[in-house]
């Protein structure tokens, strides 16, 4: 049984790319491009990504990574972020977390916007809404 990852009503800007994976990706990380040309999950807060893997890959093979703006998507968070809370990378590779301060914010590492329900820590690693601005 498929999970669902993307959500998408036809007027959001998104864009279906094949990438070439350089590394194990799971479907929902956030993903950005290495320095070998492949893609590979995010793991270092406030870089920057190409979108959210929308099929798991293992490397040297492809993975399908959903991009735009404006598209409302599945994808990995953890710990305690209220419902619209800016979302900036986490520790983990692939996580989001909330933008926990202001310097954050400021700096554009701000990736996305929370669209779910209120998650607290106690929920741990999950698929929730988030739009992609």
């Amino acid at each position: 049984m498929a999970t669902e990852i993307i959500i998408n009503d036809g007027g959001a800007p998104a864009r279906i790319l094949p990438f070439i994976a350089g590394e194990t990706i799971a479907s929902g990380d956030y993903v950005g491009m290495e320095s070998t040309g492949q893609i590979g999950p995010i793991d270092v807060s406030g870089a920057s990504g190409l979108g959210v893997s929308l099929t798991a890959a293992t490397s040297g093979n492809v993975v399908n990574v959903v991009t735009g703006k404006g598209v409302i998507l599945n994808t990995f968070c953890s710990g305690t972020i209220a419902a619209g809370a800016e979302l900036t990378m986490g520790l983990a590779a692939g996580m989001y977390l909330e933008a926990a301060t202001t310097e954050q914010k400021n700096l554009g590492q701000v990736v996305a916007i929370y669209v779910d329900t209120a998650l607290t820590t106690g929920d741990g690693l999950s698929l929730k809404k988030v739009v992609f601005g």
